[in-house]
């Protein structure tokens, strides 16, 4: 079943964000006066809104309320989504109540099927007719965030006068879309509130929320796949020797083994099947059904090869196909030598270094890339050991071979043995009865990445001990010896030195694994902090197309070089993404951009002049400036260069009232 059920490559888009407008602006638009250019991007949606026919002062309740037999059947449609979702959105509904917001769940036509309405909200919901049967698509309430979803098939947060009709100019909402499997759209989740309390926060919320609704509706999907998923598998795992992928509806593949990634010149799954493969899903699809075989060649290699598919099928429809690639010729192995050669020197060309520290380990990393001893990195979660091991092999000679990774931690100890060699026929209960090959036969030829080595058990230290001693190695449940050329590459945060004196790591295997040693160091002793968040909003930039550089103030840089990041570079960057969707067309992160944790470590108002501490600091400046503007929180969040939400969680966290 692992090789089908990988981790999902959700089709992700950035929210459309509808900031309030004035009031004069949409009068003026819909008194049908002309508009000044550069008018908000509300409204274009206010158009479509206009020519769909919705009543700009909003409509009776009577007049937009399914009842009866057809509400019934609509929220029939969806009972497989609230029935596996039921934890999910229990979860979301706490949350919501707790922050007066309501929580809904619409159909693909914007009936709502499902409320839970909570907290101080819950009486304006009703009079709002955020209720069970309430169609909210945009032909009967304009622009709003379920219709609007609907309409663009992206998450929406529609706040106060961005809203087309006059009666819900009060509320603030934040909608995500869910689709299935197959990519059709089945449903829209909302969080709702009064203007006054927006917080996008919310919305990120409602984003994540929807994608694992999608994860719930894929796993429902695979399980009741039943014997074509046995029969599929079955083919792939006898066919090991074979370059496969898995390619998944709509059009990503998202898994590849290793010779099927050195066929087609790709690095890993999760990419889109057009690209690598020159078609679409449902071409493919029907190809499968055909039980056809064709010739192709690959648009990244010019390597050529037949490609047959076998389906994933449930209910008469295809979630995923499992692509047998058969080389024609075998590969130019002279010529793949001599490309590796050329990019050794540029394994590490990608990867940002204006930090000493950071050009001392890739500079290590360098030299010893070329060589096949074992590499030890040695650096805390989220620091870039991955990044650093892809750079160690693309700078080897094994740069054209697979690159493997394994979480050694995030694998139980008892399954880690015969993912990391495979097993043979019959070797426990449940096992295929062809037998699996492991993740050292997948990495041949190349390099294995062992990360969090630590976490090994010490009977796995034994086995692995044995490979790295002789290259050999046994399937589980078998007496075969086999071989294979893997270049080890591992990776920790803890001290391996203290582990084996207090005997939880095998000494043999540490001596053996240690060989050259990069030590990366945490970001938050790194001197290019600013500079890296630059480096990583310009990629972000680039990738959503937006016009103009993004760029951080002052103060926001302030709070990143202040900030400890536990998490490391993998914090940065997801601090980042959100912050640069909050920031909206302009692309300048603000302090109000950053989380609550971050931004609170910057802003000159808050800078330290004295040798008292940073709390007490920040306590005297809150009550400072909410005495001047007469305890007025939205004029004081302005002030301090803060969130009104954040401002809240401040004042209760040093006992201001």
């Amino acid at each position: 079943m692992a090789l089908v059920l990988v981790s999902y490559v959700a089709m992700i888009f950035e929210p459309l964000i509808l900031d309030p407008v004035e009031e004069p602006l949409w009068d003026n638009f819909q008194t049908g006066q002309a508009l000044a250019p550069g008018t908000p991007l509300a409204v274009e949606h206010w158009q479509r809104s206009r020519q769909l026919g919705a009543n700009p002062e909003g409509v009776l309740p009577e007049d937009a309320l399914s009842r009866g037999s057809e509400l019934s059947h609509r929220q029939e449609r969806l009972e497989a989504l609230l029935h596996c979702g039921q934890p999910a959105l229990e979860r979301a509904s706490a949350v919501a109540a707790r922050h007066d917001y309501c929580l809904l769940l619409s159909d693909p036509d914007g009936f709502v099927v499902h409320v839970d309405a909570g907290g101080a909200f819950r009486d304006a919901a009703y009079r709002a007719r955020l209720m069970v049967g309430a169609d909210w698509s945009e032909a009967t309430r304009g622009t709003n965030a379920i219709g609007t979803a609907l309409a663009t098939r992206r998450p929406v947060f529609v706040s106060g006068r961005a809203h087309y009709a006059r009666a819900n100019h009060q509320l603030v909402c934040y909608a995500a879309p869910i689709f299935d499997v197959g990519g059709e759209l089945v449903a829209v989740l909302d969080v709702t509130s009064m203007s006054e309390n927006a917080d996008p926060s919310m919305g990120m919320g409602v984003v994540a929320t929807a994608q694992a609704l999608e994860d719930l509706l894929r796993m429902q999907a695979y399980s009741q796949a039943g014997v074509t998923v046995t029969r599929a598998l079955a083919r792939s795992l006898e066919r090991m020797d074979c370059p496969v992928a898995v390619v998944e509806a709509p059009g990503r593949i998202v898994r590849m083994n290793g010779p099927a990634q050195a066929l087609l010149g790709v690095n890993g799954g999760s990419s889109v099947v057009e690209d690598v493969l020159g078609t679409d899903f449902s071409a493919l699809a029907r190809l499968a059904r055909s039980e056809q075989s064709v010739r192709m060649r690959s648009p990244m290699t010019g390597n050529e090869y037949t490609l047959h598919l076998e389906p994933i099928e449930s209910e008469n429809r295809v979630l995923a196909l499992i692509a047998f690639l058969e080389p024609i010729v075998a590969l130019a192995k002279p010529r793949l030598e001599r490309r590796a050669r050329a990019k050794a020197d540029q394994g590490f060309e990608s990867l940002f270094r204006q930090d000493q520290g950071v050009k001392d380990a890739l500079s290590r990393a360098g030299q010893v890339a070329r060589s096949n001893v074992p590499v030890m990195l040695l650096a805390e979660t989220g620091a870039g050991k991955e990044l650093v091991a892809r750079g160690v092999h693309q700078a080897s000679l094994r740069a054209t071979a697979p690159f493997v990774a394994i979480n050694c931690g995030a694998i139980a100890p008892t399954l880690l043995e015969s993912e990391l060699f495979g097993y043979g026929p019959g070797a426990f209960t449940g096992a295929d009865r062809n037998g699996r090959g492991g993740l050292l036969q997948s990495a041949a030829g190349g390099t294995l990445f062992l990360d969090e080595v630590a976490e090994m058990s010490l009977a796995m230290q034994a086995s692995l001990l044995r490979f790295v001693e002789s290259g050999t190695f046994y399937r589980v449940g078998e007496h075969k010896a086999r071989n294979a050329d893997v270049r080890i590459v591992c990776a920790t945060w803890r001290d391996l030195g203290a582990m084996v004196g207090e005997e939880r790591f095998r000494s043999d295997l540490y001596y053996r694994l240690k060989g050259a040693t990069v030590t990366l160091p945490a970001l938050r002793d790194r001197t290019d902090i600013v500079a890296l968040a630059e480096h990583v909003l310009g990629s972000m930039a680039v990738k959503r197309n937006l016009s103009g550089l993004a760029t951080i103030s002052k103060d926001a840089s302030d709070a990143l070089l202040r900030y400890p990041w536990p998490g490391n570079v993998r914090e940065l960057k997801s601090t980042l993404e959100v912050a640069l969707v909050l920031a909206g067309d302009d692309g300048c992160i603000l302090l109000e951009h950053l989380p609550p944790e971050i931004a609170e470590c910057g802003g000159s108002l808050f800078k330290r002049k004295s040798n008292q501490s940073l709390a007490g600091i920040k306590e005297s400046q809150i009550r400072r400036v909410l005495s001047e503007v007469g305890g007025n929180v939205s004029r004081a969040a302005n002030r301090l260069g803060v969130a009104r939400s954040t401002l809240y969680r401040m004042m209760r966290r040093y006992g201001v009232r």
